[in-house]
């Protein structure tokens, strides 16, 4: 019960993360979103208003420019110019008044209808010779932070001309903050219900998408923790409507089997070296305790010694193949090539194997065909893997068998073939002949002295030099080794 709640919980931690996680990237993306369309939003209403204005004011001044030299003392005009000037005030609520070439206002939009032309307001407002100048010399448009103007002010000034020069300056002011906070509020309002409701759908999708992403993980994550533990029969669900989460689970349950693979190798290695160190140990320490007590009487005290001598040379012979293995396996072992003759190599080898060849009465063929053969390769590597396989054709070769060696160059690498009579192996076994660790038909008596290194390190040193080897064999017939070395390496 308290293993299931903790995988319960692990599952939801690592929804709630991955859910947390979107849900902010989301969040923020929005938000930075919105930023962005608010500054140019800001930029266009900006441009907008300024325009808005500076049109205005134009034809306020147009309208000025066309009256007569004497109609700005007419009363009738005076009226049409502070009609244009309320109209325009009331369309945009922004303020508008013209100044004489002094600075002093001489009409604003909110003068009464009486025959009064500048409101009380407006007589006060004298605008300033910087400013002024900057009107006369064709207008300007600026956004005030202090001056008579105010404070965060619009103002766009366009000046009146007659007859080419300029008689009178037509200003638009705007309360920029007062004009734009409405504005941004409307916006504002109608943009957070949108993204809301964006948000809800988003949220509501997320919500399904990353169930479907983290259930899967979850339930590898708990494949794996089981792995990690070394319990390598739990599999990973491969049934997965997702591509990718089903080639993973069928990855993950592969590499279980290899682990499992390994795992067992590496268990029955153990088991085969202890057991093949145990055995000679226990013959040699009895042997030499007999020697001692006198169990064994001193005229087979020689006999007994050359068992206790065997024994060690087998001990010798396994600790040697763990450290070539090790070796290997750690990178250590550099290659050294060198052109040499490979069937001097494969003869000398086989004196080597003279004693037991003779107590077999093995056959050895294929040398009176055979001529000298170069190869380029590691010498000392060379002679291991020939080593081996002459150790394990002697080995399976029973009495009055045959032994068939063969080489030869064709320029481009070179092949060399050992085979011995026998009783050959399976295809099944044959599959993994080259496996670490492995060993042909554990229950044969007569193969007792491997631990299934030495073909693992056959196949090692021939894939450093770039070569191939290969195994075949015929039940009742014979087993042959053959592999290749290229030239070009």
């Amino acid at each position: 019960m308290k293993t299931k709640n903790k995988r319960v919980k692990n599952k939801s931690n690592l929804f709630r993360r991955y859910f947390g996680v979107s849900a902010l990237t989301v969040l923020l993306g929005f938000m930075f979103i919105g930023f962005v369309m608010m500054f140019f939003v800001a930029g266009q209403w900006w441009t907008d208003k300024v325009d808005v204005l500076t049109r205005n004011a134009q034809n306020i001044a147009g309208a000025y420019s066309t009256l007569d030299e004497n109609g700005f003392y007419s009363e009738n005009d005076d009226e049409m110019i502070k009609n244009a000037l309320r109209f325009m005030h009331e369309a945009t609520l922004s303020d508008y008044f013209i100044t004489d070439i002094q600075g002093d206002v001489i009409f604003c939009c909110d003068a009464d209808m009486n025959g009064i032309n500048v409101c009380a307001v407006h007589r006060s407002l004298t605008v300033s010779e910087e400013h002024m100048k900057r009107a006369m010399d064709g207008g300007f448009t600026d956004y005030t932070t202090e001056d008579e103007f105010g404070i965060g002010k619009f103002v766009v000034a366009v000046p009146i001309k007659h007859n080419g020069e300029v008689v009178a300056v037509t200003y638009a002011v705007e309360d920029a903050i007062t004009g734009f906070l409405p504005y941004v509020a409307g916006i504002v309002q109608s943009m957070s219900y949108t993204i809301l409701l964006a948000l809800i759908v988003v949220f509501i999708a997320m919500y399904f998408t990353t169930k479907g992403i983290t259930k899967p993980l979850s339930e590898m994550q708990e494949v794996t923790t089981h792995f990690a533990k070394g319990e390598f029969s739990h599999r990973a669900n491969e049934d997965y409507t997702k591509k990718d989460f089903s080639n993973f689970a069928k990855a993950l349950n592969k590499m279980a089997d290899e682990l499992r693979i390994s795992d067992e190798s590496q268990k029955s290695f153990v088991a085969n070296v202890s057991h093949e160190l145990k055995t000679p140990m226990t013959s040699i320490g009895g042997f030499i305790d007999g020697i001692l007590d006198g169990t064994i009487p001193p005229e087979e005290e020689r006999k007994y010694l050359s068992i206790v001598s065997s024994e060690v040379k087998r001990l010798s012979r396994m600790v040697v193949s763990m450290l070539n293995l090790s070796k290997i396996e750690a990178g250590e072992v550099q290659l050294a090539p060198t052109v040499y003759d490979v069937s001097k190599q494969i003869f000398d080898t086989l004196l080597s194997f003279e004693r037991k060849i003779d107590e077999k009465k093995i056959n050895i063929e294929g040398f009176e065909d055979m001529g000298s053969v170069n190869m380029k390769a590691d010498k000392d590597l060379i002679q291991q893997v020939i080593y081996n396989l002459l150790d394990n054709a002697v080995k399976f070769t029973p009495d009055n068998g045959t032994i068939t060696v063969f080489a030869n160059n064709d320029g481009e690498c070179t092949r060399v073939r050992i085979r011995n009579s026998g009783a050959g192996v399976t295809e099944e076994e044959i599959s993994r002949i080259f496996e670490r660790f492995y060993k042909v038909d554990k229950s044969r008596s007569f193969d007792t002295k491997g631990v299934g290194l030495g073909l693992y390190i056959v196949k090692t040193i021939i894939n450093m030099h770039d070569g191939d080897i290969t195994a075949d064999s015929k039940q009742g017939e014979y087993t042959e080794f053959a592999f290749e070395i290229p030239f070009s390496q």
